[in-house]
């Protein structure tokens, strides 16, 4: 089997990327487990990255779930040192839980390694799942009866917020990833939890075999997640195309819709319209569930009398045939405080830049805090004609002098000091891509009539 040759993985970035061709130098991040695959992967971005001026950084994240996991990371760190390729280790730090322990772990390390490409400015993260790992995911799939868009795989590429997460091997089997590593006399670790059969995935890797006997092998797998996922991509299109043309979406974290519009797609885009606008606004790692979402749907065709909350939102008919989406505010929410470490994640909505040299405190705004806005006497009429639910889940930041200010609310902050200096910026960022486009038209369209 023969390794993967320059121009050949060339083509795999472009198809995963078209516009890394074009990128001036930039930072970029390989999450690398020390297995085969990622090995391979990250040499081969190391060459890319050295011959067109670009910096690759290496992480690796220690999961601390094994007594050797450290001494594996310190490994894979000296590797990457002895290529001349710059490394880290992150470490997942407190309690594991009891269940569902591997996908606990993927989440993590997909956490840590995309605050990480964020706070060091990197353009994208580049992961190595391979062609049995969408196969893997496609089997499990469809034991679990998914929908159209699950049965689409894994994505090449996807944005996490605002960190273009590319996986370029997808199309490429493993035997040809260790061939590569062979070939360079690169070493790599075989993780023991790859055949603890405790795990689903474990057990899917098992059966492979039985299932290519009845023609579902690899590479017919992977053909199926491609039509899935052309059919994927036409709907999120046509939804981002909705959204530009049916809605307002405003860059402080809340949509209002012609909900005769929305009622007159068909429901099953209509079922993927509100669910990702739901966990776009309401800050979700995953949509609402189904047979919440059906009862959600049934209560639009009835007319949405009162206002309903799901998926962290409140959704409710206001006039002209509107409906808004907005954040719901919590009863009990605690602040988070800011560092100047770069960019980070605030209430799975929000991408935050502090750059003061004291740390502050990002919350809602809530009622309290609309309250001492109010005190200051300052002219809102602008911002207090938003309704009081979306002024409540609005972001504030409260510094160590206790002065508070709302970015959002720009005529009613009590300090000017944060943005006038520079220190602070915060920007709306949907983790949904296609409703993440639709907001980002949607800027661009007002930016260009404010012009």
């Amino acid at each position: 089997m023969k390794p993967v040759s320059d121009s050949e993985f060339e083509a795999l970035l472009k198809d995963a990327d078209p516009a890394l061709a074009s990128a001036g130098p930039s930072v970029f991040i390989a999450g690398v487990s020390g297995g085969a695959d990622s090995m391979a992967l990250c040499m081969m971005l190391a060459r890319w990255c050295s011959a067109r001026g670009h910096r690759l950084v290496a992480v690796t994240v220690d999961h601390a779930l094994r007594a050797d996991s450290a001494a594996e990371a310190r490994r894979v760190s000296g590797w990457s040192a002895a290529r001349g390729i710059e490394h880290e280790i992150l470490t997942w730090r407190g309690v594991k839980p009891a269940a569902g322990l591997q996908a606990a772990a993927r989440s993590a390390r997909f956490a840590l390694l995309t605050d990480h490409a964020l706070s060091v400015g990197a353009q994208a993260l580049f992961l190595a799942h391979h062609m049995q790992d969408q196969a893997e995911t496609m089997a499990m799939r469809l034991a679990r009866g998914s929908g159209p868009d699950g049965l689409a795989g894994i994505r090449t590429r996807q944005m996490r917020g605002g960190i273009a997460v590319l996986r370029p091997l997808l199309n490429l089997p493993p035997v040809r990833l260790r061939a590569h590593c062979l070939a360079e006399a690169q070493a790599w670790v075989e993780d023991p939890s790859n055949r603890d059969r405790r795990f689903e995935r474990v057990r899917v890797r098992q059966g492979a075999q039985g299932m290519a006997e009845v023609g579902l092998d690899a590479r017919q797998l992977n053909r199926l997640a491609r039509v899935f996922g052309r059919l994927r991509d036409w709907s999120e299109s046509r939804l981002a195309g909705f959204l530009t043309e049916f809605a307002d979406l405003d860059p402080r974290g809340f949509a209002v819709l012609d909900l005769s519009a929305a009622l007159n797609l068909p429901l099953p885009l209509r079922a993927k319209l509100f669910s990702g606008l739901l966990q776009s606004i309401g800050g979700l790692d995953y949509p609402p569930r189904a047979e919440r979402m059906k009862r959600f749907l049934r209560r639009l065709d009835d007319g949405v009398g009162d206002p309903v909350t799901l998926g962290g939102c409140l959704v409710w008919r206001g006039r002209a045939d509107r409906l808004w989406i907005a954040r719901e505010t919590p009863r009990e929410t605690g602040p988070e405080m800011l560092r100047s470490q770069g960019v980070s994640r605030w209430d799975g909505r929000f991408d935050v830049t502090w750059s003061g040299a004291q740390p502050a405190w990002i919350h809602m705004l809530e009622r309290r805090g609309e309250r001492r806005l109010r005190l200051t006497g300052a002219a809102a009429k602008a911002s207090m004609s938003l309704p009081a639910g979306i002024r409540a889940s609005l972001p504030a930041v409260t510094d160590l002098d206790g002065r508070l200010f709302a970015p959002h609310l720009s005529d009613t902050w009590t300090s000017r000091r944060p943005l006038e200096a520079g220190l602070f910026h915060i920007e709306f960022r949907p983790a949904v891509p296609w409703v993440a486009d639709a907001f980002r038209a949607s800027r661009d369209d007002r930016a260009a009539t404010t012009d």
